[in-house]
């Protein structure tokens, strides 16, 4: 196995290293064995935003805002592909200066910085029932998005502050979500307790299959979003406006929400803090999102691959 960080070759251990059971990691080697060579030509780059795109304290690197100006003058559309709804998108889609449409509810809603819409995706009310009745079985915080309309059960708990300071979003405090079903975009279900999240998004995946998506966006949220919103099939909402097929984008993620992603484009590139099972589904790594991980990916990976004009 070949990974590349930064500009040297990763060790041929660097995932197998990390568990103890041989089932783990030769399951993760057959995964990284059998994706695509890197491809040619990149004529588009699809970026996550949280844990990729940002820096941990929410910010644009210098180093990116860089390599994004690089990419617009040498003609390659950006568009960003986020959990986040579209009002907690904006800031940065201007700060950047893109154009295009970006993709927010892990592509739920597809829209130009202005607001317009191409696409919205709301969840049916029997598939926001099971969901709502799982997260409240096991306790879960849960939170429902009806595009940037964010209601919540409290809105003075820890994790909904925490969540208005990174997004700016307001939260809107409803006495029972289970009267508001219609038109949510996305659930998200937010818990400290990490194993359990991860057993719900396994237990609900199975419950959901081909009626909704889910997948935890970090740590500690889940994502419950409808079947077509998903970020592989936001590559190809975003890849057909631009006139591109999927094989020439390239997408930078570091979450398992980003999988979706990797196994559509031409080139996934995951972040050096990213899981090892987020790695294993990528072409190659780059590093951290605290250590100009974006730009180094663009530089070695995209821009030698881009056409020349």
């Amino acid at each position: 196995m070949v990974f590349a960080i930064a500009d040297q070759p990763a060790p041929a251990k660097t995932l197998t290293g990390v568990f103890t059971g041989a089932f783990m990691s030769v399951d993760l080697d057959a995964i990284h064995a059998d994706l695509p060579p890197l491809p040619k030509t990149i004529r588009m780059v699809v970026s996550d935003m949280d844990g990729t795109l940002l820096t941990p304290d929410k910010t644009i690197a210098p180093s990116t805002l860089t390599m994004a100006k690089i990419l617009q003058e040498r003609g390659i559309p950006l568009c960003l592909a986020s959990a986040r709804p579209p009002a907690a998108m904006v800031p940065y889609i201007e700060q950047l200066g893109l154009t295009g449409q970006n993709a927010g509810f892990n592509g739920g809603i597809i829209f130009k910085p202005d607001g317009t819409t191409s696409v919205s995706r709301v969840l049916a009310p029997n598939v926001l029932s099971i969901v709502y009745d799982m997260l409240h079985l096991h306790g879960i915080e849960t939170w429902f998005l009806r595009q940037s309309y964010w209601m919540v059960q409290d809105a003075h708990t820890p994790f909904v502050q925490h969540e208005h300071g990174i997004t700016g979003l307001t939260p809107h405090q409803v006495p029972d979500l289970r009267k508001e079903f219609e038109g949510i975009g996305k659930v998200m279900g937010v818990s400290s307790n990490t194993s359990l999240l991860q057993d719900v998004e396994t237990e609900l995946g199975v419950m959901l299959q081909g009626e909704a998506s889910v997948r935890r966006s970090s740590d500690i949220l889940l994502d419950v979003t409808p079947a077509l919103a998903n970020k592989g099939e936001a590559i190809r909402e975003l890849a057909l406006a631009h006139g591109i097929a999927p094989h020439e984008v390239a997408c930078l993620g570091d979450a398992h929400n980003d999988l979706p992603m990797f196994s559509v484009a031409g080139l996934g590139i995951a972040m050096g803090q990213a899981e090892e099972d987020v790695k294993a589904a990528a072409q190659v790594f780059t590093d951290t999102n605290e250590r100009d991980g974006w730009a180094k990916a663009v530089e070695r990976y995209i821009l030698p691959r881009v056409p020349h004009s």
